[in-house]
């Protein structure tokens, strides 16, 4: 899918209120899918159209940046409090599955 390119839900909804929950629906959604964690982060806008009496819904993506993540050359990190000495890190328990 190209940037920019609008993408049409194929289902018509009977009112406005369904079409907008649907759209914010999609647009959670796609924008988790389409975001990577230091990549390319995208925004994603809806739109609702009204065709005769039923609400058609499109969305796209907008490229917004990359996010640059952590490579250690900046020294940012140095500065960023260490974690409490005190704690103590837990002992994960594995649990057998009972055998039917």
């Amino acid at each position: 899918m190209d940037l920019e390119e609008w993408v049409k839900i194929a289902t018509l909804y009977g009112s406005e209120k369904q079409a907008i929950k649907t759209a914010n629906i999609v647009s959670t959604t796609e924008a988790r899918l389409l975001n990577q964690q230091s990549g390319p982060q995208y925004e994603v806008e809806t739109r609702i159209a009204q065709i005769e009496d039923k609400w058609q819904v499109s969305w796209r993506k907008i490229f917004i940046g990359n996010k640059t993540g952590c490579s250690g050359g900046c020294q940012s990190c140095s500065s960023a409090p260490s974690p409490d000495p005190g704690k103590k890190k837990g002992k994960i328990i594995p649990f057998r599955r009972p055998s039917i």
